[in-house]
């Protein structure tokens, strides 16, 4: 997949595994176990154990989901060491051929572990004997990441027997010769195996192997048949996808902070403009009150003529320097109020631009001279007299002049 190339390498396995060695001996089935750790590339034995005739598994196994590599070994294992050409590399599948012409590898899981001395051994195995152990594993819930045959396993202790003549395992012994691999003969002596701080039983040597070579990713053995290239690829694909989840919940996991972050500066700041927004919503609505106690008293105000710029003290002082002698004024109303509304309900209105002049003169000549003069003014629209009257009662008026100014 396209992703691949963005996986390191040292995520396509996991920092521990279990290592079992699946041993058919004369006295039947035994299973040694090696629990191996790479804690900050120092390799740990976590625990090591047997059991026969059936696995049994320390339970932390199963439940952190630590990969099996499984090695058969024993009867039913066949090896043959053959000497690789120097013209150039043969195909695994080539090599087999010719040297086991008469092995079906339809019925057998074949193996090849070449090493750099031009030396290799092929290890076969009838695929009944390997699969009974593989689907017991897997019907137990383990995670089988690799399968491998015979005593050949050994070669992936070769980075750690440099100072080793031999080494015995539980079955076989291997003789070394410059570094390498050389005669593998049958020895049931146990032995304790020390290498550097590391000490182990010789039934788990092989064990040992199989898993060091798991978790320094070096494979130790090219397989001819597509079940065990299955079973590998599987599990580096689920150790693929493993890595992309994880990766996937990080990337959720910071944008969840990121959100919550934001979330909270604006939170805050919403929590404050909510804060001044009710401050302001106080005072909107006093404006709106006013507004509309202003709609209700407008047509008042407009007919009280509050809003115009009438120049009232002017009219009053140029009305006063045209009031002959003979006339007394006795009542000046600016804007008088309508007398013709007398509804209670109703508000009080008053006549805009409106002037009424009230007072006596015993000579309507006089009051008509008066008007003319009035008319005259330039804030003058129209002047009318209303009423004239005579009367012998000095103190009440006997005339009304009404002036509409402009």
């Amino acid at each position: 997949m396209f992703w691949d190339k963005w996986i390191p390498k040292k995520y396509l396995v996991k920092s521990e595994v279990c290592a079992i060695e699946a041993c058919f001996n004369d006295n039947g089935l035994v299973y040694y176990y090696s629990h191996l750790k790479n804690k900050n590339n120092k390799l740990e034995i976590v625990q090591t154990g047997f059991s026969e005739d059936k696995i049994e598994l320390p339970k932390n196994i199963e439940k952190n989901k630590i990969p099996i590599v499984l090695i058969v070994n024993g009867k039913g294992i066949i090896l043959k060491k053959i000497t690789l050409s120097q013209e150039g590399e043969q195909p695994a599948e080539e090599l087999i051929r010719q040297n086991l012409p008469a092995i079906n590898p339809a019925e057998f899981f074949i193996q090849l572990f070449k090493q750099n001395d031009q030396s290799a051994f092929i290890a076969l195995c009838r695929k009944e004997q390997v699969n009974t152990i593989v689907t017991e594993l897997k019907n137990k819930k383990y995670e089988v990441a690799d399968v491998l045959l015979g005593a050949p396993v050994i070669i992936g202790l070769q980075p750690l027997w440099s100072d080793f003549n031999s080494i015995q395992t539980s079955l076989q012994r291997i003789e070394l010769s410059n570094g390498f691999a050389d005669v593998i003969t049958a020895n049931t002596n146990n032995e304790n195996i020390k290498i550097d701080d590391l000490s182990f039983s010789s039934h788990q040597t092989l064990g040992f192997a199989g898993g060091l070579s798991y978790l320094m990713q070096n494979p130790i053995a090219e397989n001819d048949s597509e079940e065990i290239v299955t079973i590998k690829t599987s599990h580096v694909e689920k150790n693929k996808f493993r890595f992309l989840m994880i990766g996937v919940v990080a990337i959720a996991f910071i944008v969840a902070i990121v959100n919550v972050v934001f979330y909270t500066s604006y939170f805050d700041k919403n929590n404050k403009l909510e804060t001044e927004l009710s401050v302001y919503q106080g005072k909107y609505d006093q404006i709106n009150e006013l507004l509309s106690s202003y709609q209700q008293k407008k047509g008042l105000i407009e007919n009280a003529g509050i809003l115009n710029k009438n120049k009232l003290s002017e009219y009053a002082d140029k009305i006063g320097t045209t009031i002959p002698k003979e006339v007394v004024l006795s009542e000046l109303y600016f804007n008088p109020k309508n007398e013709d509304v007398e509804s209670e309900d109703s508000l009080v209105t008053f006549y805009n631009k409106k002037l009424v002049l009230k007072g006596n003169c015993n000579k309507s000549l006089i009051v008509n001279e008066w008007l003319n003069v009035l008319k005259m003014q330039n804030f003058v629209n129209d002047v009318s007299l209303e009423k004239f009257n005579y009367n012998n009662e000095g103190l009440l008026p006997n005339f009304e002049i009404r002036i509409t100014t402009k």
